[in-house]
């Protein structure tokens, strides 16, 4: 089954939300790849969600502030067996939701 090689990358923080790019070109092991979700949990361990994906880029949203996550990608071919390990993980840490512009 398909794993890739590289983990996805950070394109936008928020308190809320992180923005990544799967980053899911490379793998390792078969394809043609056929659907595409990213596994995200907070680094205490807690498996919080795993959610399909069809563009290069997906906003995680709902999160927690000021928490770091840890986020992988899936990857699926057709066939038995057709979904690979998680890719190498992206830790990310949301920002702080206090934080109120200078002058504010």
């Amino acid at each position: 089954p398909p794993v890739p090689i590289a983990p996805p990358q950070l394109t936008a923080v928020g308190a809320t939300y992180l923005w990544i790019q799967l980053n899911a070109n490379s793998i390792n092991g078969d394809g043609p790849i056929i659907d595409r979700e990213v596994e995200y949990r907070t680094m205490a361990g807690m498996l919080i969600d795993t959610t399909p994906v069809d563009k290069p880029t997906h906003k995680v949203g709902h999160l927690d502030p000021d928490t770091e996550y840890e986020i992988s990608v899936l990857l699926t071919r057709p066939l038995e067996g057709g979904t690979g390990n998680p890719g190498p993980p992206l830790r990310a840490r949301t920002k702080c939701a206090d934080r109120l512009p200078a002058g504010g």
